[in-house]
């Protein structure tokens, strides 16, 4: 259902058998049900158990776009949430400050919902912008007079960091139950 890095969360639903013995009564597959069922479960899953709780950190546009539902078809039975790994600009956090080392140089941190992460880069507080930097490379340091073309901003931690921190055991079981829900409720209206 869910997959980061080597981070893997499964769920099932109960009386698929039966449901499918109904639906064939009918004339009907179990197929759609399931599909919709699975899919519309990613969606809200990615919703209140990743994006609500992340909202006062990232801003929910830049968090979606970072986590992929990939959705059940007709040649997959299955739905996942796909967190990128690719960190996020310090600039697209709501929350993001510095601990003064020296006069120039302090570190750099984030907050997201479980408090402060420090973030990989530097910032000046004596400049006059106090942007945040991302550290340079070993072959920037090579070339000082290229250093400043290859200037980039720091990043933050990604998605799929924020994705394992919130995903525990109280997430799958929401899960569980909510795929149950949305799996009777579409049972129904197929019944009906």
């Amino acid at each position: 259902m869910a997959s980061a890095g080597g981070l893997t969360a499964s769920v099932q639903f109960v009386g698929g058998e039966l449901a499918s013995r109904q639906l064939a009564e009918q004339g009907k597959k179990i197929d759609p049900v399931l599909r919709g069922s699975l899919n519309s479960t990613a969606t809200k899953t990615r919703t209140e158990r990743y994006i609500n709780p992340m909202r006062g950190a990232i801003k929910p546009v830049r968090l979606r776009a970072a986590m992929k539902v990939k959705r059940a078809n007709t040649r997959r039975m299955n739905s996942r949430i796909i967190p990128s790994s690719s960190g996020i600009t310090l600039l697209n956090y709501n929350t993001w400050g510095y601990d003064a080392i020296d006069a120039t140089r302090a570190r750099l941190w984030v907050r997201g919902p479980a408090g402060r992460k420090i973030a990989a880069g530097f910032i000046n507080p004596s400049s006059a912008q106090r942007l945040p930097w991302d550290t340079r490379s070993k072959r920037a340091r090579q070339t000082p007079a290229m250093a400043w073309a290859h200037r980039r901003l720091a990043m933050g931690p990604s998605a799929a960091y924020w994705f394992k921190n919130l995903t525990g055991t109280q997430t799958i079981r929401w899960v569980n139950t909510y795929l149950q829900q949305e799996f009777a409720r579409r049972m129904r209206k197929e019944l009906r």
